[in-house]
């Protein structure tokens, strides 16, 4: 009787690992919608030649997409771009917009919290590239690993 009770407690302990590794492998998070075959994409931004970093690199699709692509530039200006947090980029063309804000005139009270001094927003990027109706940044994204340069031009100080 015991060789037998012990059998059956084994055979339903393996059943219920067997039943739980095969329902928690399935990342629940990722939309299954979101494309299977999105591609790896570095977008590289520079000013006057140089590597922008902390740029905001945002892709617009001239085809319908259902999710937005985005990256920010690393201190090499190199955007890793990410779909809905995942690595990868959909395939297709699109337009790419840069931007780069920074605050100025903020006070140090500010920063833990206290009263103080805001500071004043000033974009980087000359507004055309701020805008997916004034960009002329274009990049096509294929099967393989995407990585394009594109230059913004001089840096600029506007509100």
């Amino acid at each position: 009787m015991k060789g037998r009770t012990m059998k059956r407690i084994c055979a339903v302990a393996f059943c219920a690992l067997l039943a739980i590794s095969s329902f928690g492998c399935k990342d629940k998070s990722r939309p299954a919608d979101l494309p299977e075959d999105m591609s790896p994409c570095e977008i590289t931004i520079t000013q006057e030649g140089k590597p922008l970093a902390g740029a905001t690199v945002d892709l617009e699709y001239t085809t319908n997409v259902k999710y937005k692509t985005s990256g920010v530039t690393d201190d090499n200006g190199v955007a890793i771009m990410k779909t809905y947090s995942y690595a990868g980029a959909q395939q297709g063309t699109a337009k790419v917009r840069v931007d780069k804000l920074v605050t100025e005139g903020a006070s140090e009270a500010e920063e833990y919290g206290e009263a103080g001094n805001l500071g004043s927003d000033f974009h980087l990027v000359e507004k055309k590239y701020r805008s997916f109706d004034t960009t002329d940044l274009e990049i096509t994204i294929g099967k393989e690993n995407s990585k394009e340069t594109f230059d913004v031009g001089a840096a600029v100080h506007e509100k």
